[in-house]
């Protein structure tokens, strides 16, 4: 993954408390987002790297992993790359 990339939410990322509630829209496709930068934080009870998403909709602005990250900061494990839903 590289800026730029179109993602979206993997499985593991829809059964965090805060992305539950799109776990429909996810799996129909309708949730997508752009991959704006790759940031490695080295607070002592944060670090790792993490991605940060800018996702496309109103609806989805305020997409985050926890309650205590800012909206669009997640980790590896909770994206995917993004593919059209087939019709």
């Amino acid at each position: 993954m590289k800026p730029g990339d179109l993602v979206t939410l993997s499985e593991r990322a829809l059964n965090l408390e805060t992305c539950f509630q799109y776990r429909k829209d996810v799996r129909a496709g309708k949730v997508a987002g752009l991959l704006k930068e790759i940031v490695e934080k080295d607070v002592y009870w944060r670090h790792g790297v993490y991605y940060i998403v800018e996702w496309i909709g109103p609806k989805y602005k305020k997409i985050r992993r926890s309650n205590s990250c800012m909206a669009g900061h997640f980790k590896r494990s909770d994206l995917k790359m993004y593919k059209a839903p087939k019709k």
